[in-house]
């Protein structure tokens, strides 16, 4: 697999970094150009290099199997990151994702002098990002290199490019809620995820994607800030993890993973407060259901954080979220354990440490029905359970089919 020089191109008030891949054989549906878009005047931050395309492109170069060929510049730093970051995939997912030898055209590093100097953090609008843009505001974080100013919010990843709409909602409020703080928002948008899709998991495709977003501003960001999924003591194979995420920095920009010593339970009870989390919170994870910020309030992650936002006092001043919640919601709810049982003992701790006694035989019922579905789930042979998915979820309606996207941004 070949991924060209890349290009800078200005389009409509837009900068677009495109650098064109070639297979060896064939993928079906699979986009030919992979690219990067944001407003105009951040061009001057983009220095056109490689790393952002390799970081982002290497899993689909294992899954595939072909040898990633990089015909641009690339950190010296990134290639040896590549090498362990590979291995860590492949000790995972040996099943997935096997070996790949990765050759560069130039090993060259940005020059000094154009390096960033800014320190910039990952958004989205839920939980951990929140958590993650908080704690590194001025009244939280005393050390000024670490303070943040901006915030990345990519559309591509959890929001399809189809869904301009959503995104452009999300993005107003966002600025609304943190320009006040002196935050600025930088919109993003990329096709990255279109690659993988059909091919493997988001949850395990998605760290080599959300970190080429910091890497293609490398003359804006020192620090790139990536906020955690999981909590030290229940972490599992991932994409993006404390264990490899830094494997993907460069000579001049350092990739931290961070809010892994606190739990989600924690997390949330730290932003709880947080005015501007309680207009913006967006955890929603079905697309057909959610428009702008607002949750549908419905799904497994959104009756999850509700559970977690009423045991800690403030769930009603969240605007995201749809109210009256109570016990009787809690019941209904059907934990997904497919990635580790890991929030809802959490939480349950968390209740009985704040004295929140009512919440417990809800949260017990919960979980029961959680392992119910765990069991049912097992107990159905892979095939046959794939075939089940597979029906009900097809990959010629996934919106992340490239079907559905023009290769142009």
């Amino acid at each position: 697999m070949i991924i060209s020089i890349p290009e800078i191109a200005l389009k409509n008030g837009e900068v677009i970094v495109s650098a064109k891949v070639a297979y060896q054989k064939p993928l079906l549906n699979k986009p030919e150009t992979a690219w990067f878009e944001f407003p105009e005047r951040y061009l001057p931050y983009i220095s056109g290099r490689a790393d952002a395309f390799a970081a982002g492109l290497l899993p689909l170069a294992m899954v595939i199997q072909e040898d990633l060929v990089i015909e641009g510049d690339l950190s010296p730093r990134l290639a040896r990151g590549l090498q362990e970051y590979q291995l860590a995939l492949n000790y995972w997912f040996p099943k997935q994702l096997g070996l790949v030898n990765i050759r560069a055209a130039s090993l060259t590093s940005l020059p000094i002098e154009q390096a960033g100097k800014a320190c910039v953090t990952l958004f989205s609008g839920g939980v951990d990002s929140s958590y993650t843009l908080m704690s590194h505001l001025p009244g939280h974080q005393p050390d000024p290199d670490f303070q943040t100013n901006y915030a990345l919010f990519v559309q591509g990843f959890d929001l399809s490019l189809q869904n301009r709409i959503t995104y452009e909602e999300s993005l107003k409020i966002f600025s609304l809620q943190l320009a006040p703080l002196g935050v600025e928002i930088i919109p993003c948008r990329t096709n990255l995820h279109y690659f993988t899709s059909g091919l493997l998991t988001w949850g395990i495709a998605h760290g080599g994607a959300v970190i080429s977003t910091g890497l293609i501003l490398d003359k804006l960001v020192r620090y790139f800030l990536v906020p955690s999924s999981y909590s030290l003591d229940e972490l599992i194979p991932w994409g993006s993890s404390p264990m490899i995420d830094h494997w993907l920095s460069t000579e001049s920009l350092q990739v931290i993973h961070h809010g892994a010593p606190f739990s989600r339970i924690e997390k949330v009870a730290a932003i709880s407060n947080w005015q501007p989390a309680q207009h913006f919170l967006r955890v929603c994870v079905d697309e057909s259901k959610r428009a702008g910020v607002n949750n549908c309030s419905e799904c497994e992650k959104c009756i999850r954080t509700m559970v977690m936002l009423e045991i800690c006092g403030s769930l009603k001043s969240f605007k995201t979220f749809k109210q009256p919640f109570g016990r009787w919601d809690i019941i209904r709810w059907i934990p997904h354990y497919d990635s580790g049982d890991v929030w809802l003992p959490q939480t349950l701790q968390y209740a009985r440490s704040m004295g929140k006694t009512e919440f417990i035989i809800p949260i017990w019922i919960a979980n029961l029905r959680g392992k119910l579905r765990l069991w049912l789930r097992k107990m159905i042979a892979g095939t046959i359970f794939k075939l089940l998915k597979d029906q009900k979820y097809p990959y010629e309606k996934d919106i992340f089919n490239p079907v559905f996207l023009d290769n142009n941004p």
